[in-house]
């Protein structure tokens, strides 16, 4: 029987605190280095929960390289804080290889997809907005994956994170859609009474094509309405408590 590689993933939700170094109150009371050390305190926390190297936590810098990279030994070691380390890039993966480093996003309303290949050991991430799933990166993702390792729909594993539900509403037709005809054939967008609401996951799921995959988990909560994670939308219109984000990814155990 063939081994099969699962990655671990990782939602870490609002129980650990702020998962970067910037949204801890939106007063901005903390200094550069007090942040920094909270940031620290609350990766240290989900590590221990999760069993991964605080230090060795991965973002990519989407819009401003190539489609994706490949996170490799030479990179991890290049840095003491994976943090610290730009990555450009709008999806970025890692191999079985690397174990207990991780690779994600920090999100509060948006979605991270997480695709892996089960044969070959090597998993991919990618943070899709509303305006990166405009871009078709959802379905990019897959691509991209399938590119690097010459993966096999069935040898993959999709999970989509917790993110805002159908209730996401623009009083004005949101200014970062351009791919009209893509939101009006996966009918993710609608205008009801001068208000349009955005369904992220249901658009997500239209390019995805999961009915092809091996396994696919849809995470079920709403950030918007969920207290246990932080919301960018709920935030905004004056719940203090709903301010901050969460981290979604994945990493490879020992």
């Amino acid at each position: 029987m063939n081994k099969l590689y699962y990655p671990v993933l990782v939602e870490t939700g609002n129980k650990f605190g702020n998962m970067n170094r910037f949204h801890f109150d939106k007063q901005r009371q903390y200094n550069e280095q007090e942040r920094r050390q909270m940031f620290l305190e609350a990766r240290i926390k989900a590590a221990r929960v999760y069993g991964f190297d605080p230090y060795k936590m991965f973002v990519p810098t989407q819009g401003k390289g190539k489609t994706y990279e490949v996170l490799t030994q030479e990179m991890i070691d290049s840095v003491q804080d994976g943090w610290d380390l730009e990555i450009p890039a709008d999806i970025l993966m890692i191999r079985f290889d690397t174990p207990q480093v991780v690779v994600g996003y920090p999100v509060a309303d948006c979605a991270v997809v997480v695709a892996a290949d089960l044969k070959n050991g090597i998993t991919a991430t990618a943070h899709c907005s509303g305006k990166m799933v405009d871009q078709m990166l959802p379905k990019i993702t897959l691509e991209s994956l399938k590119e690097e390792a010459d993966s096999k729909d069935e040898d993959i594993f999709v999970y989509v994170s917790a993110c805002i539900g159908q209730n996401w509403t623009y009083s004005e037709y949101p200014s970062w859609i351009s791919n009209h005809s893509f939101w009006e054939e996966c009918k993710a967008l609608k205008e009801e009474k001068g208000l349009y609401k955005i369904d992220l996951r249901k658009a997500i799921l239209a390019q995805l094509e999961t009915s092809k995959y091996k396994k696919v988990f849809i995470h079920p909560s709403d950030t918007q309405t969920d207290p246990n994670f932080y919301s960018n939308n709920a935030s905004s219109h004056g719940n203090v408590k709903k301010y901050g984000r969460h981290f979604a990814g994945a990493f490879y155990p020992k």
